[in-house]
């Protein structure tokens, strides 16, 4: 399931009892892990520009039209 555009529901997993419990938990896990990577180093790119503005804004000349 995307993570993208959808409502974030919270799942509440229950203390690990079983190794078939284990195994769903770590099989929930690894079908989200690569869209989670993807997102995260888009998130990444967006923080890494927005840093950057106010050293653009500085090299800015005054009354000047960026």
């Amino acid at each position: 399931s995307s993570l993208i555009g959808c409502h974030f529901s919270i799942r509440k997993y229950v203390a690990i009892v079983s190794l078939e419990q284990r195994q769903r938990y770590k099989d929930d896990f690894n079908a989200e892990y690569e869209e989670y990577r993807n997102l995260h180093s888009q998130t990444d790119k967006i923080k890494k520009n927005f840093r950057q503005f106010p050293d653009q804004w500085k090299s800015l000349t005054p009354g000047s039209k960026a």
